[in-house]
């Protein structure tokens, strides 16, 4: 096991996951006050958009084996990241109210 292939391949996924993360919430602000079908297809292609940096990233990676493992890891970092903040954020205030 090759640890320094597998640190770097996991600081590329993150970094490629934060910017794909960074690039979403800018298209989201910036297509807000525009028609929803509009702001839909900007949105999809965003995704697309997404999608492909993501398979560009592994496959600028695929001939070390760590690398590419530690890419696919750090490409799901801001995603655990989202979801523990929206876990945290729900425990603070509830959506529902608790039977008395």
């Amino acid at each position: 096991m090759n640890y320094q292939s597998l640190l770097i391949g996991l600081l590329w996924g993150t970094a490629v996951s934060i910017g794909n993360h960074f690039y979403l919430q800018w298209t989201i602000k910036k297509n807000q006050d525009r028609p929803p079908d509009q702001g839909m297809l900007a949105v999809t292609n965003c995704y697309l958009t997404r999608y492909f940096i993501n398979i560009l990233a592994m496959f600028l990676v695929y001939r070390d084996m760590w690398m590419l493992l530690g890419t696919a890891v750090g490409l799901t970092v801001m995603k655990n990241v989202t979801i523990v903040r929206e876990y945290i954020a729900a425990r603070k205030h509830p959506f529902k109210k608790k039977p008395q």
